[in-house]
């Protein structure tokens, strides 16, 4: 291993087994390093190929959602609550009776909804007392709610792979967002519930109006696509670039073990084939759990599979 400060390399010793739990960035980045991924990208860069595997590093999946903003007819949002006295009252009542504020998630409610009639719900709902931003957008200025639609099945995919052979330097990433057209209707179909939502009787004596994606209700599609393209943000939810199967393109099998090596596991989203419908953190700890008993050597049954919802 490398140490950031120093730049010094150590070598550790594994008598057992090697387990992977860095993501489904930095995970398919060590396997990559360690020569481990796609033959001809290894040699690209250098790396000695210890076994080819052109799955490494593919299969990138994410869940999508995109805002739809109210502003509400009184400053009763979350804005301003993270500073000066009031932030300090928020703290003390925490602290002193573990009530307030502090006790809320931001998230203050959600649902699932079938939006194409497929049988299953294909969009997740986020509503925030707060009109949100991103990592790289300033929130829209003022008190309001947000209403966030997400997509649950992508069919866009993405790739990670590595910039060069200095396990200091970023990964090459493209998200692959938005690249089918039925994610995009996907998202559309939920910003159109998400503004009747925000115009529904029960919302109106809190909501003043739409902010956006527009203050007019009647708009084109067209015009709800253009706005999915530009606003539409990451759920934080990375998955599938070292996926699991019984094929022999896999990355990992089923008890989660690197195919083509001994010795080394993978316990992280990247193992899922397909993204689960709904937020990864529970199968995440799901797969962890499970790996535990694989290593533990508690699995009765040999070719017992891990199944993903």
């Amino acid at each position: 291993m490398i140490d950031r400060k120093t730049g010094a390399l150590s070598q550790i010793s594994v008598c057992e087994e090697v387990i992977l739990s860095a993501g489904a960035l930095s995970t398919p980045k060590i396997l990559m390093l360690s020569g481990i991924g796609p033959k001809d990208h290894l040699q690209e860069h250098g790396i000695p190929v210890l076994h080819d595997a052109p799955q490494v590093g593919k299969n990138y999946q994410d869940h999508l959602e995109v805002s739809v903003y109210g502003r509400t007819k009184d400053p009763i949002s979350l804005l301003g609550n993270d500073t000066g006295l009031r932030a300090l009252k928020h703290g003390i009542q925490w602290t002193l009776w573990k009530t307030g504020l502090l006790t809320s998630n931001v998230v203050e409610s959600g649902g699932f909804v079938d939006s194409s009639n497929c049988g299953r719900p294909d969009i997740q709902f986020h509503v925030l007392p707060t009109l949100v931003g991103d990592v790289d957008r300033e929130p829209v200025d003022g008190h309001g709610v947000s209403i966030n639609p997400c997509f649950l099945r992508p069919k866009s995919r993405g790739f990670a792979k590595l910039r060069s052979p200095n396990p200091l330097d970023s990964m090459v990433f493209e998200s692959g967002a938005l690249k089918e057209q039925e994610d995009v209707d996907s998202l559309v179909r939920g910003v159109k519930l998400a503004r009747k939502i925000l115009r529904a009787p029960a919302l109106a004596k809190l909501v003043e109006h739409e902010l956006l994606p527009a203050r007019n209700e009647d708009i084109l599609d067209t015009e709800l696509e253009a706005y999915v393209r530009n606003y539409a943000k990451t759920v934080y939810h990375p998955a599938g670039t070292c996926r699991m199967g019984s094929d022999t393109d896999a990355v990992v099998d089923p008890m989660l073990k690197v195919k083509g090596v001994d010795g080394v596991r993978i316990c992280d989203a990247s193992v899922m084939p397909t993204l689960v419908s709904g937020n990864t953190n529970a199968p995440t700890i799901m797969i962890a759990e499970r790996c535990a008993e694989f290593i533990l050597g508690l699995d009765a049954c040999a070719n017992q599979r891990l199944e993903m919802v």
